[in-house]
């Protein structure tokens, strides 16, 4: 049925055109061999043989006045042929881009899973070994302890952060009554604190550099105490008497910009390299929407929680802005896991009105998010 209305879109008024033109050629005609006839038979009467003579003068005139409007039915015909070779040109020029478009568009997917299988985090894990002895009639074991090297990489090591930013945020809640800090700028300073490093410049104390210090201090004690124990001590006090759960095998908090970095980056050139592809018009809207699920679909449900504190701690801002709305607009969060955000607001909370413009305004229905936008 879309293809039936492209083709009328396309086609429609230059059928339209030569059909009114043929059949008002073939009136014309009809019309004016009728009037010849009828002229022949008045001035000459009903002739029981052809005369060559006068029939040559009605053949003239019925010719002369004919021929007009059958050259121009031909001209019109010949200008549609040519105007068909055009559009078929510019057809083949749209399915060349496209084929362009596609192929580098797939590629971006392809170094993207290169990203992803290709992230390491060197680490550690405490291996026994037992041996035995016999002693006297009586057997001796012996536990030998050795840290040995762990790489955690791939999909795992997004498992791994996703667990090590949710223990920074709540061991900066643990200071937060104590030096008044907002919770929307403590999540900031928690990311940046799980970006950058605990020891890094870069951290923005965002006007609370007492809370910086305070939390640095804590969290350098934290990560001597998981390495002392080899990640062993992955459970500490949290607010309220609850656990903060450190289960990963490396140092905590020594930032991950070197890895998420070109990670993020790539990600958002290949969300708006689709979305400027559709604003020069080589696809409409749905197209777009079919092309980013297409990328969504590669982003595991830790890498969308990564992606939305990524957002949340102002790093990744550009994501869902003035300019761009990726998160919305595109469905680019459509798969986040919004149960497992437990330590910030959901955005169908935060973003509610938001959403509710934005359905308003293009007047749909569906739901921004996987899970739900109640």
């Amino acid at each position: 049925m879309k293809q039936f209305y492209s083709f009328i879109k396309s086609w429609g008024l230059p059928i339209l055109l030569g059909l009114v033109m043929l059949f008002f050629g073939q009136l014309l005609i009809s019309t004016f061999s009728l009037l010849s006839s009828k002229i022949y038979v008045s001035t000459y009467g009903h002739p029981k043989t052809f005369d060559n003579s006068t029939m040559g003068t009605v053949g003239d005139t019925l010719g002369g006045t004919t021929a007009p409007f059958i050259a121009l039915i031909a001209a019109y015909l010949t200008f549609i042929a040519f105007w068909a070779q055009i559009r078929a040109n510019r057809d083949v020029q749209s399915q060349f881009s496209i084929q362009q478009f596609e192929a580098q568009f797939f590629e971006m997917i392809r170094l993207h899973r290169e990203n992803v299988s290709e992230m390491k985090i060197t680490g550690y894990i405490l291996l026994n070994s037992t041996t035995t002895e016999q002693r006297n009639n009586s057997t001796i074991k012996t536990v030998t302890s050795a840290k040995n090297e762990r790489i955690v990489e791939a999909r795992k090591a997004f498992v791994s952060m996703a667990k090590e930013m949710r223990a920074c945020y709540e061991f900066c809640e643990l200071r937060q009554n104590e030096y008044n800090v907002p919770s929307a700028t403590m999540l900031k300073i928690a990311y940046h604190l799980f970006f950058f490093g605990s020891f890094s410049k870069l951290v923005n104390d965002h006007g609370h550099p007492d809370f910086l210090a305070r939390v640095r201090k804590d969290l350098k004690k934290i990560r001597k105490k998981h390495k002392n124990s080899v990640g062993t001590k992955n459970e500490f006090k949290g607010l309220n008497g609850k656990l903060i759960n450190l289960h990963i095998k490396y140092a905590p908090f020594t930032g991950h910009e070197s890895r998420l970095g070109h990670y993020y980056r790539h990600l958002f050139a290949a969300v708006k390299f689709v979305v400027q592809k559709e604003k020069q018009g080589l696809f409409n809207y749905d197209k777009s929407r079919e092309y980013l699920k297409i990328l969504r679909v590669q982003l595991s449900n830790d890498e969308n929680l990564l992606l939305y504190y990524n957002f949340l701690g102002g790093i990744g801002n550009t994501w869902e802005d003035q300019e761009n709305s990726f998160f919305i607009h595109y469905r680019m969060l459509h798969n986040l896991p919004t149960g497992r955000l437990t330590i910030v607001e959901r955005p169908q909370v935060s973003w509610k009105d938001k959403i509710a413009t934005y359905q308003n305004q293009h007047k749909i229905k569906e739901e921004i998010f996987e899970w739900g936008d109640d």
